[in-house]
């Protein structure tokens, strides 16, 4: 009898020693309760990335033996931002992933795009494998036929930059581009998104299981694919034209390919180039000159510049975007005061403060978060948008 307990202790011992062993990943969708994220008329991307976060948990389950998850949130309800990042860090995760879905002003914008943190280790075992994560999801939705790659950039996105493991935050389409939604909102849709992702974690894994990320490996996926400073994202028929390249001997046919290939990406660059440096308006301060009441009853604002910062570098705190300028009143606004709006494609970005440095605008950030915890810095020249990196550079040459 006491043989048999003790055989039956040290199996149950080295089951939970084997159970113990495994990694543990979190994954956290996005938003959730009385925080719906973007929305259309008939979807919400909370909803959206519940369902692909648990058909991402399905799936590791099922192909990556050896690792435990844990969601964040297994319902409607919304876990704040430091809590997400809390249960990571206390539960000793050896990953976290936070999927989201875009939305743009433009409802031609499309594709998907990944960021890491910016306070990223540059050494160690743990260098690296945040970016190497990022690049194979964007090479991964492309793939699995997602036609259009943003890129991968890094973000002060709260929860990559509070959790003490290797973490991205992805965006798997844009709510408000119409047939992205159907996509995106389709059973089909999120088996094919959790699928690419999925395919992306066990890459990782085995490129990450020696501890550290093969620096050459890194480079080559900057460069092949997505450094944006080099080339513009490539398209789901380029990643798997460059694949066939690759292994076929037919030099000339590749050539070809590739030089086609080469005029596509240059007009997607000059289209991306154009977007990106486009001008926006600064509307006068709403805690001064809330917008006045048209007969019809919608609100109607006349844009003002604001001399006082029309050749200044600066930062400040975005808050959200919304369709039209918001009262100062607005329950929206959660009582914060002397919100600015600056209009871009026909809809407004709540701006809040004006930091002449990057290390104020931090701190101020860290305020604003108590209200809007997905808030983030940006950066004007004037009445320009532009780089925060950009911004940094200016304002050090004129020291």
């Amino acid at each position: 009898m006491y043989k048999r307990l003790t055989l039956m202790l040290a199996s149950l011992m080295l089951t939970f020693a084997v159970y113990a062993a495994k990694d543990l990943w979190v994954i956290d969708p996005g938003h959730g309760g009385t925080d719906w994220g973007c929305r259309s008329l008939k979807n919400r991307e909370k909803d959206i990335t519940l369902s692909i976060a648990k058909e991402v948990g399905r799936l590791v389950k099922k192909d990556i033996p050896g690792v435990r998850i844990a969601y964040t949130r297994e319902r409607d309800i919304y876990p704040t931002l430091p809590e997400r990042c809390h249960m990571a860090n206390t539960r000793g995760a050896a990953l976290f992933l936070s999927i989201h879905v875009n939305e743009a002003p433009n409802t031609f914008a499309h594709g998907t795009e990944s960021y890491f943190a910016t306070n990223v280790p540059l050494s160690g075992s743990q260098a690296g494998k945040s970016e190497l994560l990022a690049l194979l999801l964007q090479r991964a939705y492309l793939e699995h036929g997602r036609g259009n790659s943003r890129g991968v950039k890094q973000r002060e996105w709260y929860v990559c930059e509070h959790t003490n493991m290797p973490s991205v935050l992805t965006e798997v389409g844009f709510l408000s581009n119409l047939e992205e939604e159907r996509f995106m909102a389709s059973k089909e849709g999120q088996r094919v998104l959790a699928r690419a992702i999925v395919d992306a974690l066990k890459q990782w894994r085995e490129i990450t299981k020696s501890g550290t990320v093969p620096r050459q490996k890194l480079r080559n996926l900057r460069f092949q694919y997505f450094d944006p400073k080099k080339q513009a994202a490539k398209s789901s028929i380029a990643v798997r034209q460059q694949k066939a390249t690759d292994n076929s001997s037919a030099a000339a046919a590749g050539k070809a390919t590739a030089d086609a290939q080469a005029k596509i990406d240059e007009t997607v660059a000059a289209k991306a180039q154009t977007e990106s440096t486009q001008n926006v308006d600064l509307v006068a301060d709403v805690a001064d000159t809330p917008p006045a009441e048209a007969s019809d009853g919608s609100s109607k604002q006349t844009d003002k510049k604001d001399e006082s910062v029309s050749s200044v570098t600066y930062f400040a705190i975005q808050i959200f975007s919304v369709s039209a300028p918001l009262k100062s009143t607005d329950a929206r606004l959660r009582g914060l005061k002397k919100v600015g709006f600056v209009k871009a494609d026909g809809r407004y970005k709540a701006l809040y403060g004006h930091a002449q440095t990057y290390a104020e605008a931090k701190k101020l950030l860290v305020e604003v978060r108590k209200l809007f915890p997905d808030a983030f810095i940006v950066a004007y020249d004037g009445d320009r948008q532009i780089p925060t990196s950009e911004a940094i550079s200016k304002l050090k040459s004129k020291k």
